[in-house]
């Protein structure tokens, strides 16, 4: 892997007016931009200029509200409870289950493929040599075509 493969954190750096910089791009952004930033796959980091504290949950729990304000119910309002009454131990088990839940899903998306799709695509690697079966049945026919033209020619 190459220097240039590997993906480097972007860090903005929060100041206390609230606003946010991105060090890499020289520029202001906002949460919108932050939220496109994660989406677009970008790993980003987001640190307090003066103290230097990590604030990179607390502005992806930011995002996450401001999503939930714009597009009402996210999700459901007990989940909102739940992390609430138990202090983010709920939020923890939530996201658990669903990784497990998720690494469940890949697990038998890949045992589809093993026994279903890599066996068909193994036989259809075979197509080059019907295809050239094919071609050398289509010869033989033409050639066999021309003999029985010759021949009724030569008979008519």
């Amino acid at each position: 892997m190459t220097p240039e493969d590997k993906q480097t954190t972007k860090v903005i750096k929060r100041y206390q007016n609230r606003k946010l910089y991105d060090t890499q791009d020289s520029c202001y952004v906002t949460l919108e931009d932050i939220r496109d930033m994660i989406k677009e796959g970008q790993d980003i980091q987001i640190i307090d200029n003066s103290s230097k504290e990590d604030l990179t949950s607390v502005t992806f729990a930011q995002i996450i509200f401001e999503e939930e304000k714009k597009h009402k119910g996210i999700l459901p309002l007990n989940t909102f409870k739940e992390i609430i009454a138990s202090g983010g131990e709920a939020l923890k088990e939530f996201v658990q289950k669903s990784w497990e839940s998720g690494s469940k899903e890949i697990q038998q998306v890949r045992t589809f493929v093993d026994k279903q799709i890599k066996p068909t695509v193994e036989s259809l690697q075979s197509i080059p040599t019907v295809a050239q079966e094919i071609r050398n049945l289509k010869t033989k026919i033409e050639t066999l075509e021309r003999k029985l033209k010759e021949y009724e020619r030569s008979k008519g």
